[in-house]
C-alpha cells in the first residue's frame, strides 16, 4: 500500500512537471506579453518645434526618464499620449470604459505634468531629471515628446528560413480555406490535421510493427513475472526489470521505438500552433511588425486611442482579426504609438478580402473562453475533457504495453493519467481562442482513428494458454525449486530455509526480523507435525540419529521375541 501510495505521489509530481513545461511552453508560443520598454529617438530634437517651451536638452530627458520608469503596472506612453489626447489616466475615477477612442479633447497638460513628477519618482538617480522647468511646457513639448517614443513599423523586413517554412506553410492553409472550405478557417484547420495525420502515417505503421514485435515475446514476459511473483522489494523489481531486458535485447526488440512519433510529432504541433494562433503573420504572409502594430492598438486604452480589448495570446492575432472591422480599424491611422499609422491601415486593407471566417454560424470562435463569463464557448473546453477522456481509453486498447509498462503502472496511476491529462487540455482550451481548442479536439478524433485502423489491418498476435505454459516451462529452470536453501548475504554464510519453496524478498533490509520470522513459522509446523525445536532449528523426529538407532534396537529386539516364541 506504501509503494502504491509513493508511486502515486511520484506520478503526480512527474505529471504536473510535463503539464508545467507544456504551460510555459505554450505561454512562450502565445502568451508573449512581455514588457518592451519604448525606445527614444533622440534625433527627433534636433529640431525642435518653434512652439516649444523646453529646450532639446531638457525634452530628451524628460523623454529617456519616462521611458526608463515604463512597465507593465506604469505605462508612461500610454499615460501621456492619453494626456496628450485629453484625458488623465492617473486620476481615482479615471474609467477606460466610459470613453470612446474616437473622441479627442484639448490636451491636458495638467495629467502630463502629473505622470512627469510620478516618474521622477520612480526613476533611479541616473534616469532622474534635476529641473522643474517641464511644469511650465506646453502642447508642442507633450507632442515632440510622444513622437520621439513612437515606432516606426518596418512591413518590408525579412524573415528567418523557419519563419519561411512556417509561412509555406501557413499559406497552404490559406489556399485550403479559401479554395476548399469556402473561406472557414476551422474547415482549412481541419483539414490540414487529416493531412497531417496521413504524413504520420509510415511513422505509425512503423511503430505498430515494433509493437508486434514486442508482443510476441508476451508469453515469455508472463513468465518472468510468475517466476518473481509475491516479490516486492526493490532488488526483486530491479532483477526482474533487467531480465526483461535481457529478454528484449536478446529478440532485437526496442521498448523505447514508439517515442519516436511523439519525438517528430512534438516539434510539428508547436510549430501548427504558431500557425494557427497567428493567421495575420502565417496564412495571410504578412510580417510581425504588422501583428505588433495591431496587437498595440487592440490592447491599448481608449483614452490612447486604443480599442481597449483584451487577448490571452499576445502574439494571437486570430482574436483580434475575429474582432476587426473597417469601423474600428479607422483609428489605427491616427494611433500615436507609431509613426506609419496610414502604411499600416493600407496593409490591413489589402489582405481584408483573403480575411478567413472565424465564425461558426452566430459564433466567433476567434474568442477565448472566459472562465468567468458563462458562454456557448464553454462547450469548447468540456467537449475537450470529453473527447481527450475517451480518446485516451480507446488509444490504450489499441496500443501495446509491455509487462516491464505495466508493473510500473497502478491503479492510481491510470486514473492519475485518465482525469489528470484531459484536466490539462480543459485548462489549455481556456487560455486559447476556441478555435484552436476545437482543431485539437478534432486532432485527437483523427489520431484515435487513425491507430484504430492501424491495428486493424496488423493486428497484436494471440496467445493460447499450452502458449503461456510452455514459455513457463522455459523459464522453469531457473525458478527456485520447493524446498531449496539458497545463501543470504546478510546471514553472515548461514543458509536460510525458503518458506513453501519461495522467499519473500531477495534482500532483507532486517535480518533478526526476518530469521526470527521463519523459525517462528517453522516452529509452528513443527508443533502441528510433532516436531521438536532444537537451538532454533527445526528438525523431524526421524531425523534425529539417535532415535533412528533406538528404533532400530526395538524392531531387532522384538523380532528376537517373536522367534523365541516361534521355537517354542
Amino acid at each position: 500500500m506504501k509503494t502504491n501510495k509513493k508511486t502515486f505521489v511520484k506520478r503526480a509530481l512527474s505529471l504536473a512537471l510535463v503539464a508545467l513545461m507544456l504551460m510555459t511552453v505554450l505561454s512562450a508560443c502565445g502568451n508573449r506579453q512581455t514588457v518592451v520598454k519604448p525606445a527614444v529617438n533622440t534625433d527627433v530634437f534636433l529640431s525642435v518645434d518653434e512652439n516649444c517651451s523646453l529646450t532639446a536638452t531638457e525634452l530628451s530627458a524628460i523623454a529617456k526618464m519616462l521611458s526608463a520608469t515604463y512597465a507593465a503596472d506604469f505605462k508612461t506612453q500610454e499615460i501621456l499620449i492619453a494626456a496628450y489626447r485629453g484625458y488623465d489616466m492617473l486620476a481615482e475615477d479615471f474609467d477606460a470604459s466610459k470613453i470612446d477612442p474616437a473622441v479627442t479633447n484639448e490636451p491636458n497638460l495638467a495629467a502630463v505634468v502629473k505622470l512627469i513628477e510620478k516618474a521622477n519618482l520612480k526613476a533611479d538617480i541616473d534616469s532622474q531629471i534635476h529641473f522643474d522647468t517641464y511644469t511650465t511646457m506646453n502642447a508642442a513639448d507633450a507632442l515632440m515628446i510622444i513622437r520621439s517614443m513612437q515606432t516606426t513599423a518596418n512591413l518590408n523586413e525579412s524573415e528567418t528560413f523557419l519563419n519561411k517554412i512556417l509561412g509555406w506553410i501557413g499559406a497552404f492553409i490559406g489556399w485550403m480555406t479559401n479554395t476548399l472550405c469556402f473561406g472557414s478557417y476551422i474547415g482549412g484547420i481541419c483539414l490540414f490535421a487529416v493531412i497531417v495525420e496521413l504524413l504520420m502515417l509510415p511513422l505509425s505503421i512503423k511503430q505498430q510493427k515494433n509493437s508486434i514485435k514486442q508482443s510476441k515475446l508476451r508469453p515469455k514476459e508472463m513468465a518472468i513475472k510468475k517466476k518473481y511473483a509475491g516479490r516486492d522489494d526493490q532488488v526483486t523489481k530491479q532483477k526482474m526489470s533487467q531480465e526483461l531486458q535481457e529478454l528484449y535485447q536478446k529478440e532485437n526488440v526496442n521498448a523505447a521505438a514508439g517515442c519516436l512519433p511523439l519525438l517528430i510529432q512534438m516539434p510539428i504541433l508547436l510549430a501548427l500552433y504558431q500557425i494557427v494562433i497567428d493567421p495575420l503573420r502565417y496564412v495571410l504572409g504578412q510580417v510581425p511588425a504588422l501583428s505588433s502594430a495591431l496587437n498595440a492598438y487592440y490592447t491599448a486604452s481608449p483614452a490612447a486611442g486604443g480599442l481597449g480589448r483584451t487577448i490571452a495570446s499576445g502574439r494571437g492575432t486570430i482574436t483580434m482579426l475575429s474582432e476587426l472591422t473597417a469601423d474600428n480599424l479607422a483609428g489605427l491611422k491616427d494611433f500615436l504609438f507609431y509613426s506609419n499609422g496610414e502604411e499600416l491601415v493600407s496593409a490591413i486593407e489589402g489582405i481584408m478580402p483573403k480575411m478567413p471566417d472565424f465564425t461558426l454560424g452566430n459564433i466567433n470562435l476567434g474568442l477565448n473562453p472566459d472562465i468567468s463569463k458563462p458562454s456557448i464557448l464553454w462547450l469548447v473546453p468540456v467537449l475537450t475533457f470529453v473527447i481527450y477522456f475517451f480518446s485516451m481509453r480507446l488509444t490504450k486498447k489499441f496500443t501495446y504495453q509491455s509487462q516491464a509498462m505495466q508493473d510500473q503502472q497502478t491503479a492510481c496511476s491510470n486514473w492519475l493519467m485518465d482525469i489528470y491529462m484531459p484536466g490539462i487540455s480543459t485548462v489549455f482550451a481556456f487560455m486559447v481562442p476556441a478555435l484552436v481548442g476545437i482543431y485539437w479536439m478534432f486532432k485527437s478524433v483523427i489520431s484515435t482513428l487513425r491507430q484504430f485502423i492501424v491495428c486493424k489491418i496488423m493486428p497484436y498476435p494471440q496467445f493460447t494458454e499450452e502458449d503461456y505454459r510452455a514459455a513457463e516451462r522455459e523459464y522453469a529452470g531457473k525458478a527456485p525449486k520447493k524446498g531449496e536453501t539458497r545463501p543470504d548475504t546478510r546471514t553472515y554464510g548461514r543458509d536460510v530455509q525458503m518458506i513453501g519453496g519461495k522467499p519473500k524478498s531477495l534482500f532483507h533490509m532486517d535480518d533478526d526480523d526476518y530469521l526470527a520470522k521463519i523459525e517462528e513459522e517453522q516452529k509452528r509446523e513443527a508443533e502441528g507435525q510433532g516436531e521438536e525445536k532444537i537451538e532454533g532449528v527445526a528438525l523431524k523426529q526421524y531425523d534425529r540419529p539417535e532415535r533412528k538407532k533406538k528404533n532400530k534396537n526395538q524392531v531387532k529386539s522384538d523380532g528376537d521375541d517373536s522367534s523365541a516364541d516361534g521355537e517354542q
